[in-house]
């Protein structure tokens, strides 16, 4: 988890320049047209690539190599990858861009970032926590520095910055497969002859959880485009920012269930029951501590949003506070039962709970978007969130400890919900830090109390 954290701070601290650079350049118009190309490719990598290599740990947790369940995934991923260009391209066609520049970055961008998942999986398989730390951070700074180049020499307009992504995340994917590809010789067939895990072997470890990604797109990017039908491109642009800035933050909780998947899949494969491996006074301290961080970010992301990416950007303070507070607060309980579930042969649960989520939150979307504008679809998010959640943390763990879990966090939300009422309140920003810092202290004493610091053996 350090080197994971420490990996995703520099990735993150790279990736928040190259968004910055890109607002400042493109202005909400323009940064709303790249969220749209966004919003295609990396739906394509979550829909095609997040779940096929989830097999990769799994299945090596029964004894055979790393590179006899890549290559069965490889397949599954290449397959998924073509299915969804297919529907992708002509999307991108309607609503994003028309020129054929755009259009091939559409498919390279995409499979490039297909390509980094199933590194990432072999990574997380080998246990080289800071091997991922070092790509995702190389990836992102190269982005960066690209962006700069670009800015210092000419104007940076929107096909610039799609082809700017697409060479950077090209460069890291080959790079990575030259070095990690020769190591584990994931496409050379080993000299003691053992076979490659079928790919129905595959689809019955992971299957469920193409639905799952499904849904997670369905979440995290319809938004997006709701936005674009009845909204203008600079209110999808403000709205994409404040996803961006969240996404910060709460992408910090999954990379919990990364260094947990690979633990949780040798505890099942030996015997250990779900609920030993997930104990509640842990979890609890752990959704105290998530939660005082997630509140001190929504203090930090008010007074520096303006500065950083200007005050054409101010709008997206309040829906932001609203992602953090709904979506950031209860999704350390969520990463933590997550890895778990998938390494337990449960995924047709999580399949089911992430539908009804993305249900959930299509349909709050297409009620509140037209209505109220950006903060519709934050407030879906949250609400959607918290369903999920709540689901699964009742079914594995019951209805007390889920109410315990929640109420860590409660006050946390209170603060975060004052705070968005009047992001410019000083008196309110004050609150929210304080109550952030309470919420904090009292997860470290249960912390203590609870043994210590959990590890991603425990949880």
């Amino acid at each position: 988890m350090a080197w994971l954290w420490a990996g995703y701070i520099a990735r993150a601290a790279a990736y928040f320049g190259l968004i910055v650079v890109l607002t400042r350049e493109l202005g909400p118009a323009g940064f709303g047209s790249l969220s749209l190309f966004l919003a295609v490719t990396l739906g394509v990598s979550q829909v095609a690539g997040s779940w096929p290599f989830l097999a990769v740990p799994v299945l090596s947790a029964h004894g055979r190599t790393i590179a006899a369940a890549f290559r069965p995934s490889v397949y599954v991923a290449a397959m998924a990858t073509a299915a969804c260009l297919v529907v992708a391209l002509p999307i991108s066609y309607a609503i994003q861009s028309r020129a054929a520049i755009s259009l091939s970055a559409v498919v390279v961008y995409s499979v490039a970032l297909v390509g980094l998942q199933g590194i990432f999986a072999v990574q997380q398989t080998e246990g080289r926590m800071s091997g991922i730390a070092l790509l995702q951070t190389g990836d992102r700074l190269l982005a960066l520095l690209l962006s700069l180049a670009a800015v210092a020499t000419v104007s940076l307009d929107v096909l610039g910055a799609e082809v700017l992504l697409t060479v950077a995340s090209v460069i890291s994917c080959a790079a990575a497969f030259v070095v990690i590809g020769r190591r584990q010789e994931l496409f050379r067939r080993p000299a003691d002859g053992v076979p490659d895990h079928p790919v129905s072997t595959v689809m019955d470890a992971v299957g469920a959880m193409g639905i799952v990604s499904v849904c997670s797109y369905g979440v995290a990017w319809a938004d997006i485009f709701i936005l674009a039908i009845f909204r203008s491109n600079s209110e999808v642009g403000i709205y994409s920012l404040a996803y961006q800035v969240f996404t910060f933050v709460a992408q910090l909780g999954s990379l919990w269930a990364v260094a947990a998947l690979p633990i949780h899949a040798r505890s099942t494969a030996s015997g250990q029951d779900l609920a030993d491996q997930l104990p509640v006074p842990r979890l609890v301290a752990y959704a105290g501590l998530w939660a005082a961080l997630i509140g001190a970010a929504a203090v930090v992301s008010v007074v520096f949003l303006p500065i950083a990416f200007g005050s054409e950007f101010s709008d997206a303070a309040t829906p932001l506070i609203v992602l953090l507070a709904g979506s950031g607060i209860f999704a350390a309980a969520y990463f933590a039962i997550l890895p778990g579930l998938i390494a337990s042969g449960r995924t047709r649960l999580v399949a089911k709970v992430a539908a009804v989520s993305m249900i959930i939150n299509i349909a709050l979307d297409l009620i509140l978007v037209p209505r109220i504008g950006i903060l519709g679809p934050a407030l879906a998010t949250a609400a959607q969130s918290i369903f999920g959640t709540a689901a699964l943390a009742t079914v594995v763990l019951g209805a007390g400890s889920t109410l315990r879990l929640f109420a860590v966090g409660s006050p946390a939300v209170l603060g975060m919900v004052l705070l968005a009422i009047d992001p410019n309140s000083i008196p309110l920003t004050v609150l929210c830090g304080l109550i952030a810092a309470a919420t904090g202290l009292w997860g470290v004493q249960m912390m203590r109390r609870a043994g210590g610091l959990p590890t991603a053996g425990h949880i």
